[in-house]
């Protein structure tokens, strides 16, 4: 439905010795499903090539030291959690959220595959395991920290190719009752306000909530509430859990 041609990796910058040599670029072409309606790109770059060095540290904008802060106090209030619940947070970064859950109290542990911004959490006093988030993972993490009461992917959800090996981690590693909360940019402000910007190789799924219901159904899960959130552009913040749970499911959703 869209194609950008051929470009580079964003934020891949050139210095000066590079200039000569030949740039990599990748084919940046939206496609879309008619039957599940997802949006999400015809190519994918290896992600150890976009994601073992990151150059992105979440900490860097008030925006979002005030949007973690206020998730942190609002998914505490609203979920009921104590300094024996366990948050997990799946590409954590340099452990902003993570942080402001523990000045609640509340035990953390991040997830994060960039070695260099891993480094960073650690001395930020953020428990950080260094790897993408896979079933050896979640072992490990049920085996030292027991099951998560939420688990957290912040802008990460879209970034992540096999959504369904994740999800399938994610149902492993939560409690019964617990909670996958998700941040992912809204195909629909990206049309409406025309943020094609927004479209780069790392984001490889563009959401609606149709096509997410559409996804978590598949995996045996449902969302349970939607909240439109005004970070990158246009997000939706969205609430999922183990079919049939506790959690009454909001007028949001439809």
């Amino acid at each position: 439905v869209l194609s950008l041609g051929k470009t580079p990796l964003a934020n891949s910058l050139l210095s000066d010795s590079d200039l000569a040599k030949a740039e990599e670029i990748y084919p940046l072409e939206m496609v879309y499903c008619d039957n599940c309606h997802l949006c999400q790109l015809s190519y994918v770059v290896h992600p150890e090539k976009m994601f073992k060095n990151y150059l992105y540290v979440t900490s860097t904008t008030d925006t979002f030291k005030n949007h973690f802060e206020n998730m942190a106090k609002s998914l505490t209030e609203q979920f009921g959690l104590k300094d024996n619940s366990l948050v997990v947070d799946i590409g954590s970064n340099d452990g902003l959220l993570l942080k402001k859950f523990k000045d609640l109290g509340i035990r953390v542990l991040g997830v994060e595959p960039a070695e260099n911004i891993c480094e960073i959490a650690r001395e930020n006093g953020i428990d950080t395991l260094c790897g993408f988030f896979d079933n050896n993972i979640a072992s490990n993490i049920i085996n030292i920290k027991g099951r998560a009461d939420v688990i957290t992917a912040n802008n990460v959800f879209a970034h992540v190719h096999d959504i369904k090996d994740l999800t399938k981690n994610v149902k492993k590693l939560l409690k019964e009752n617990g909670v996958f909360i998700i941040e992912v940019q809204y195909l629909l402000d990206t049309i409406k306000d025309y943020t094609f910007d927004n479209i780069y190789h790392e984001h490889l799924s563009y959401f609606t909530v149709t096509s997410l219901s559409e996804f978590f159904r598949k995996q045996d899960m449902e969302i349970f509430n939607v909240e439109h959130v005004d970070t990158h552009g246009g997000s939706i913040r969205v609430y999922i859990q183990n079919k049939g749970g506790k959690y009454i499911i909001n007028k949001s959703v439809n």
